[in-house]
């Protein structure tokens, strides 16, 4: 089969969507098929390239801060990709300027045309001013633009049954089911007690302390602020905290450590490698996710594939990966205190650990890559299916 994805995120591979995107079109590619991604590029030619096995159609972006980029002129490079490429499906993965000209394009050339929701309005909002008052409209008015395309789609993937429950209450049109975005279990996978040194001391962290880690974009709506205050309260100084990635809270947080009195004990090591992050992963104790506008959160799982325990927030669909007591903590959403009582709760039960991490492990084995792969070949063979089905209804 012909695949074409699309999206505003590729390379990149610093948020959700653009990790979900690589990792879904290499594996559909290493399952046979062929694929091709339309990516932003902000640098050099517009047109083909290849990664690994996946070829890429670079579309001509301007970068703008706070990780944003804009298209604004998509067509006559995808006129182009669609008449060299020809694919049998195209599978978005967003409602902004690439995406929404290749709807256009391929709606007139009867290409069925599907997409994945990795959106919810807080990932916009929670980091610019908006005021308290004008949220509900603002966000309103953000559900209505993605819903101008995605509900004329033939049909909509996204990654929990909590997410899918959002489109639902959002008055989606298309029929909605739930893909986990998937985890290589055989790249993040739990370290052998004698191996966890190597990997902490790499990144400087003290072979005997007790890490918590948290690995993703540095932004507002991932909580992290209260995660700075709740282990602060802990003034245990025998733990650490690791705030892995970047994003525009970073100068925010360092200050907030340093104003109180705990900047020794957390590390902020930027942006990891792939390489690496599985080793930093799995050299961690525990795994602390506080956002609040997970529709998945595919670092929670590459954590439990590593073997982490975790604590998360009580909030959208975290609680379909951690169950109190089972392989973590659940505490409430925006809340220091709740926060620091499970941190103390975690530190008190070290004899749990080690079932924990196992559970998390088997957890995120239901999320293999594999199982997504499939489940997305089946779908685009059921769409494609009734796609010709529907004209040789008509023709009867």
């Amino acid at each position: 089969m012909k695949i074409m994805l699309a999206g505003q995120a590729y390379f990149r591979e610093d948020n959700g969507q653009a990790v979900f995107t690589v990792r879904i079109a290499r594996g559909l590619a290493a399952a046979g098929h062929q694929v091709l991604a339309l990516a932003p590029n902000d640098e050099g030619k517009p047109g083909p390239v290849k990664d690994k096995a996946v070829q890429v159609w670079k579309i001509a972006t301007l970068a703008l801060p706070h990780n944003v980029n804009i298209s604004l002129f998509p067509g006559r490079e995808i006129k182009k990709a669609l008449l060299c490429f020809s694919p049998d499906i195209i599978h978005l993965q967003d409602h902004y300027f690439i995406c929404r000209a290749l709807f256009r394009a391929a709606t007139a050339r009867a290409i069925p045309v599907v997409g994945s929701n990795h959106f919810l309005p807080d990932n916009l909002t929670a980091n610019l001013p908006v005021p308290a008052i004008f949220k509900r409209p603002v966000n309103y008015f953000l559900w209505q633009h993605m819903l101008l395309l995605y509900n004329r789609l033939a049909a909509v993937s996204t990654p929990t049954k909590t997410a899918a429950a959002i489109l639902e209450q959002q008055g989606i049109l298309p029929p909605v089911t739930p893909v986990s975005c998937g985890i290589d279990t055989s790249r993040f996978h739990p370290l052998a007690p004698g191996q966890r040194a190597e990997p902490r001391i790499q990144f400087g962290l003290d072979p005997e302390a007790i890490v918590f880690i948290f690995v993703g974009r540095l932004d507002n709506e991932k909580g992290l602020e209260i995660v700075v205050r709740a282990f602060a309260r802990l003034k245990n100084p025998d733990a650490c905290l690791v705030l892995a990635g970047r994003g525009s809270l970073a100068g925010h947080l360092k200050n907030l450590c340093r104003s109180l009195g705990i900047e020794r004990q957390v590390r902020f090591p930027g942006y990891i490698q792939e390489k690496d992050l599985p080793r930093l992963l799995a050299a961690a104790d525990c795994f602390v996710m506080a956002g609040f506008a997970e529709l998945q959160s595919i670092a929670t799982l590459e954590a439990m594939a590593c073997g982490l325990p975790v604590l998360a927030a009580n909030a959208r669909a975290l609680p379909e990966l951690v169950a109190d007591g089972e392989n973590g903590f659940l505490f409430t959403p925006h809340s220091v205190e709740s926060l620091y009582g499970v941190m103390k709760k975690f530190l008190a039960a070290t004899t749990l650990w080690q079932q924990w991490g196992e559970n998390s492990r088997e957890k995120a084995r239901r999320h293999a890559i594999e199982n997504t792969v499939q489940a997305f070949e089946r779908w685009y063979t059921t769409i494609c299916g009734n796609q010709e089905d529907g004209p040789a209804r008509n023709k009867q």
